[in-house]
């Protein structure tokens, strides 16, 4: 009866564990754009009022991370073929801005790379790539958790549907 009593409070100790993990990992904390502290490479602060009307797709990203790096040419294309339905592609890291611009540069894209003054980890971003899909009334439609294929015919009908 003990050993029973033992064996069920460690499946549960498991289970909440589990889902302990999987909410900090795999679901993608809220944000709002008024928190976030962000400069763009130059240092001058990021108004988001800059981008009003503006559908945005945001992705929290590092330079180091294979994941994200592997999705950036689908991320390229996919602002590609959304420009013309005003969506604003930003990519945020809080990596050093030197190594950003590094990065920008070594890469020859014209991303729009901000930084990020405080650690990911304090907008509770623990998984990268991290992306979001925002409104023209910067509500949060769409949120995806790790790489994805942005220039999927399918992706980019999904993005253009949830975001109007």
């Amino acid at each position: 009866m003990k050993n029973r009593a033992i064996i069920i409070i460690g499946i549960l100790a498991a289970i909440l564990l589990a889902g302990f993990f999987y909410n900090k990992y795999r679901i993608a904390p809220k944000i709002k754009l008024e928190s976030l502290e962000l400069t763009y490479l130059d240092g001058n602060a990021v108004d988001f009022n800059s981008f009003k009307n503006k559908k945005l797709l945001i992705n929290f990203f590092a330079t180091w991370c294979g994941p994200c790096i592997k999705e950036i040419p689908t991320l390229e294309k996919a602002e590609t073929i959304l420009e013309k339905d005003d969506f604003q592609f930003l990519f945020i890291s809080d990596e050093s801005v030197e190594r950003l611009q590094s990065f920008k540069e070594q890469a020859g894209k014209q991303l729009v790379i901000l930084h990020s003054k405080r650690p990911l980890r304090e907008y509770k971003i623990f998984t990268l790539p991290t992306t979001y899909i925002l409104n023209s009334s910067e509500e949060i439609v769409f949120d995806k958790i790790g790489i994805a294929d942005w220039a999927d015919e399918d992706m980019i009908a999904n993005l253009k549907a949830i975001a109007n």
